[in-house]
């Protein structure tokens, strides 16, 4: 499939997108590089495959509980705009400093 200028306009017009010169041009050779990709992979013979219902983790996947290592505290207190000790320090919950 080949992506015409009008193709382009309607795209662009049903994005809302008002591109010219450059813009224009990269859009257009990445829709064709994408449309090349699909179509071969529809070329493909997938006879006897099954379609995935769920592409990707099942929604239900949880990943092996293993520990790691924690980063020291100074370089974890470096980040924290207010520390106290060992600690990073947070303001209260729902009241205002000042």
């Amino acid at each position: 499939m080949k992506i015409t200028e009008s193709l382009l306009d309607n795209l662009c017009e049903l994005a809302r997108l008002h591109l010219e010169g450059e813009e224009r041009s990269a859009l257009l050779a990445d829709l064709e590089r994408i449309v090349t990709f699909v179509e071969k992979i529809r070329e493909l013979d997938l006879t006897g495959v099954e379609p995935l219902r769920f592409p990707g983790r099942p929604s239900g996947y949880v990943r092996p509980d293993e520990p790691d290592p924690s980063p020291p505290s100074p370089l974890l207190l470096q980040n924290a705009p207010r520390s106290d000790g060992l600690y990073i320090r947070v303001p209260k919950f729902g009241v205002k400093e000042g």
